[in-house]
């Protein structure tokens, strides 16, 4: 029988290793969410990244599908990046879905969400790409919203670890009483948010939450603190199911998170592999794209974050380029970069060996170094093609995780039977939440209905 609402609180970055494990004795709620009904570990998507990562979880295709394989992907023609936004995601999500079956939708900073943009039948609050200038969708909501809609923190809240955590705290209590309200006076039957805090959390202060981090000792005074954050919004979720006790409350995250154990100067080692050419020596570790590169003889680049974008860089895309072997060049990138000391095995991804199809101008290879363990770092003429972790977080009063594979999906409800989820994945998301519903998903979508 379909719910009569459903109800999604998006914990960004929220992993396993914390809700499931080394927190679990502070979370009484989501504690008894696990005990009551379906849960368990959720496996991100490649790459796991918050803005591809809440579209694949919330629209049934892979990142090469909907063409969007980061915060930032390539402009047309251009070796340069631009910021993804919500006009580069034309399939339809959950809540259009819905609309289309006369069903109403609240929906509340799911990236990517900016511009706001909702078919009738749904009210939508911008996500964290829009700053400090949220929109909605009808313009007119923000009136009848008596809120701050910003999605996130600002760079100034995360100065230090003590302004850090008050920013958070504060933006937990303004996104729930939003949410609440919206619940209580904004007829749905869908309604989702997406809580950006933890993912912050973890950027700033991993080490003080992992004893396991190498620079916890370090951390250590916030720690009660960081995991104070968490127990905040184990009492949020508490409030919502206690006011919508007929209602499915499903509490799920986009990736997890892991310590940060170093980096990688990835187009330094495509550049003493030979692949990389420039026509003058950086004195300094300098951005690929303030340094002099030879583009004629250049063979590949890559972009740094927490994983790395490798692009051939052939003629059929840029009439500067050289006439290119693809195939030979991709596997001299990977033996080079496979020989890149790590504890960790890399991974390596080809695209359409990955996707149903791709779009875009998706890289050529994904690269996660020691598997998530390391950071890409896109930097020539550092001297290394290693990094410590301290010399990637380089802000100071900050720690740093770096994204991990495994996020949490847990679902209570009338009639969702108790049960241990095994092999979930993020793209299982979109179909559960219309089957909850009792809406059959469009025949493109990918995944399986976890509740069914």
């Amino acid at each position: 029988m379909p719910a009569r609402r459903v109800i999604v609180v998006g914990l960004d970055c929220a992993p396993a290793s914390l809700v499931f494990d080394r927190l679990a004795p502070r979370l009484p709620f989501l504690r008894s969410m696990a005990r009551r009904g379906t849960s368990g570990v959720l496996r991100s998507c490649d790459p796991p990244i918050t803005v591809p990562a809440w579209a694949v979880m919330t629209s049934g295709r892979d990142a090469g599908e909907l063409g969007i394989y980061g915060f930032r992907d390539r402009i047309e023609g251009q070796r340069a990046l631009r910021t993804v936004t919500a006009d580069d995601l034309a399939v339809q999500r959950v809540w259009d879905v819905l609309a289309g079956q006369g069903l109403r939708s609240s929906v509340l900073f799911v990236p990517p969400g900016h511009p706001a943009r909702a078919p009738d039948g749904v009210e939508l609050v911008s996500c964290l790409l829009a700053g400090s200038a949220p929109s909605t969708s009808p313009a007119a909501l923000a009136a009848a919203l008596p809120f701050d809609l910003r999605a996130d923190v600002t760079s100034e809240d995360e100065r230090s670890p003590d302004t850090l955590l008050a920013a958070l705290e504060a933006q937990i209590h303004r996104h729930f009483a939003l949410f609440e309200h919206v619940l209580a006076e904004r007829p749905s039957d869908f309604a989702m948010m997406v809580e950006m805090a933890p993912d912050r959390l973890h950027h700033g202060l991993w080490p003080a939450l992992d004893p396991s981090d190498p620079r916890h000792t370090r951390f250590a005074p916030w720690r009660r603190r960081a995991e104070d954050v968490y127990v905040l919004l184990d009492g949020k979720l508490a409030r919502l199911a206690e006011q919508h006790p007929d209602a499915t409350l499903i509490v799920v995250s986009d990736h997890g998170a892991r310590p940060l154990l170093g980096g990688v100067y990835v187009n330094e080692v495509l550049r003493r592999a030979g692949l990389l050419v420039l026509t003058r020596e950086p004195d300094r570790a300098t951005p690929l794209a303030a340094a002099s590169v030879d583009w004629s003889r250049t063979r590949a680049w890559a972009e740094g974050g927490y994983y790395a974008r490798v692009f051939v860089n052939d003629r059929m895309h840029f009439a500067d380029a050289p006439v290119l072997d693809r195939a030979a060049v991709l596997d001299g990138v990977e033996r080079a970069l496979a020989a890149v000391p790590s504890e960790r095995p890399h991974r390596f991804v080809r695209p359409p060996a990955t996707f149903r199809r791709t779009a875009g101008r998706p890289p050529d290879l994904l690269a996660y170094f020691g598997d998530l363990a390391l950071r890409s770092l896109g930097a020539v003429g550092a001297g290394s093609i290693t990094a410590s972790a301290d010399e990637v977080e380089t802000a100071p009063g900050r720690g740093g995780c770096n994204h991990d594979w495994d996020g949490i999906f847990l679902a209570v409800g009338p009639g969702i039977e108790r049960r241990a989820l095994a092999g979930a994945q993020l793209i299982d998301v979109g179909r559960t939440l219309l089957g909850r519903l009792g809406v059959a998903a469009p025949a493109a979508w990918q995944g399986r209905d976890l509740l069914a």
